[in-house]
């Protein structure tokens, strides 16, 4: 699936999906990794996992019912 990353840079032709969770100076945020070919790309970065969550889960559902061929991931301010 074609996803573009949450700061329009990247364009990527994803196989699969994970969430990540990283610390930096104590503060943790959950990223979404694609993976494609032999890469890693971070896709977006959430405040907190129920985000992160609630995009695979709106990813899921466009791949169920939408005919659109890129996903663009929401900002984390973003309502869901």
């Amino acid at each position: 699936m074609w996803i573009r990353t949450q700061n329009n840079y990247i364009l990527a032709n994803v196989n699969s999906l994970r969430i990540c969770k990283c610390d930096i100076d104590g503060c943790a945020y959950y990223s979404i990794h694609g993976h494609y070919d032999r890469y890693e790309q971070e896709l977006g970065i959430y405040s907190s996992e129920c985000k992160a969550l609630m995009v695979l889960d709106k990813i899921e559902n466009y791949l169920e019912y939408s005919h659109n061929i890129v996903f663009q991931m929401p900002q984390d301010e973003e309502d869901f």
